[in-house]
């Protein structure tokens, strides 16, 4: 008794609202009351949902998905005859709105939906201040989610009895259509079977009666019919997979053709879908969800190891293959393929390391424009020693580095941690041209010494200036290396601004 009034007392001081699911909402065409036994069809059910009463009619039938949800159809209006009577009777009369939702189950096969079942019901809430009328309802208090648990146990059956009643309905036109030859196949496909469980079993008809002689090339001409290729064995879909023209079918074709795998190679990497037209996802990294960019569908989605080893074993050469996915290329990886650099010592073409990227950049020689201010033992240059003893870069930034106050180089590297300490010194007018450079060849022992003890060198500034930042940005000597070099090469200020 004292519990009841202590409930009593909690209503009254702050109200109640109930949910409850209308049964009489229900829009389906379909008894709940009727019961529904099993079906045989001609798939298997995989994923989080595996129905019992769907019974696949062979343990190698395609495999479909069950995917359920709930959306809301309809939010509620403002209800004002509602809302009056409310109001008139003191909220003895409670306050009343309807939520409108759809229960969707739906078969889907390779993203493809097969078959949806659509139930629409609705939530009906009750809201009163003073009385706890709403309780007479018999609805679950401040607790929607529950009774659309409720509607959803509910409407179970329903799509049951109407998952059931269409697979027997599709069965009919399939059996009618009985398509044998290809033409009639396509016909059934793009008619009835379009939207059709059935469909998986039609397509599997297409694939055998591919002929015994070139059987790869009739897969490759019917590969465009969603789902085609995914019920290929293993051996042919591994030529069918990626973006057109550059499958192992075609990868094939050109090399037959003469086309050069460095090329084929270069039009691969370049295929790589630009990072805004990749899809944003989310995945948990270190415990907190974060978005990434992923390739989910398209380029090489689904080609296996399995798929690749296949490929190599019929000779598509291993640096094509190991490129086929969906990684995302790197920079060097590119300026690589575009200079010819993807070759090991025996000519073949690969895919090489960051570490081996890397070394790419650098000659391992004194033969480039740029002589490097470290040596293939890691260490300073002579010359670069000689410039350091010899303090250049404070006797340059004197006298040089007012007249070029105005170098636009030396705002951008204001902004670089570690050029701060050197960039009086590094300097890019045509005054640090013609009296700080020849000083600084001077002060290093002339050209002939900074070329005779410099066993590599650059091709050009920027792969000089990637490789010294990437090999020895983090060492103790590297902003005395930059002061000294940047002596020598004046534009070297440039690139290193546009580096970071």
């Amino acid at each position: 008794m004292k519990l009841g009034a202590l409930t009593m007392v909690t209503l009254l001081a702050a109200g109640c609202q109930v949910h409850k699911f209308d049964r009489n909402s229900v829009n389906a065409s379909i008894d709940a009351g009727q019961s529904y036994g099993t079906g045989t069809v001609p798939f298997m059910v995989v994923g989080d949902e595996q129905p019992a009463w769907l019974v696949p009619d062979s343990p190698d039938a395609p495999q479909v998905t069950v995917q359920r949800s709930q959306e809301l159809v309809e939010s509620p209006d403002f209800n004002f005859l509602s809302f009056t009577g409310y109001m008139v009777t003191l909220s003895l009369i409670p306050y009343w709105e309807e939520k409108r939702y759809a229960d969707v189950y739906e078969l889907k096969w390779q993203g493809e939906s097969l078959l949806e079942s659509r139930v629409e019901y609705s939530i009906d809430a009750y809201f009163s201040v003073y009385f706890p009328t709403p309780l007479m309802f018999l609805g679950t208090v401040n607790d929607e989610a529950a009774e659309k648990a409720v509607a959803r146990d509910y409407v179970t059956d329903l799509h049951k009895g109407g998952v059931l009643a269409t697979i027997d309905q599709q069965r009919q036109e399939f059996e009618r259509a009985n398509p044998q030859t290809a033409e009639e196949i396509a016909a059934y496909l793009t008619g009835p079977g379009r939207n059709s469980v059935y469909r998986p079993s039609a397509v599997n008809r297409l694939i055998e009666l591919a002929p015994e002689e070139n059987a790869l090339a009739y897969h490759e001409a019917n590969s465009n019919v969603p789902g085609y290729v995914d019920l290929l064995p293993v051996e042919h879909q591994a030529w069918l997979i990626g973006p057109e023209g550059l499958r192992g079918f075609d990868l094939e074709a050109s090399i037959e053709q003469g086309v050069a795998t460095d090329d084929l190679l270069v039009r691969m990497l370049n295929a790589y879908p630009a990072e805004q037209d990749i899809p944003v996802t989310y995945e948990q990294v270190a415990g907190s969800w974060q978005s990434v960019r992923k390739i989910t569908s398209g380029y090489y989605t689904g080609l296996t190891d399995e798929h690749r080893a296949v490929l190599k074993q019929a000779g598509i050469p291993e640096g094509l293959v190991d490129r086929m996915t969906n990684d995302s290329p790197s920079k060097a990886l590119l300026a690589a393929a575009r200079t010819g650099k993807l070759r090991d010592a025996d000519g073949n073409i690969r895919i090489p390391t960051k570490e081996e990227l890397l070394e790419q950049l650098v000659r391992k020689d004194n033969q480039g424009k740029y002589m490097s201010p470290y040596t293939s033992d890691d260490v300073l240059a002579e010359w670069v020693d000689l410039a350091i003893n010899a303090n250049i870069g404070s006797t340059a930034g004197s006298t040089i580095g007012a007249a070029a106050g105005a170098y636009a180089a030396e705002k951008a590297l204001e902004q670089v941690p570690f050029v701060g300490s050197f960039i009086g010194g590094m300097v890019g007018s045509e005054i640090g041209e013609t009296v700080g450079r020849q000083s600084a060849i001077s002060a290093s022992g002339g050209w002939e010494k900074i070329r005779g003890t410099s066993d590599r060198s650059f091709d050009d500034l920027q792969s000089m200036v990637r490789y010294l930042k990437a090999k020895y940005g983090s060492t103790g000597n590297f902003a005395d290396a930059m002061e000294a070099t940047g002596q020598i090469y004046p534009e070297l200020a440039d690139a290193l601004a546009q580096a970071y």
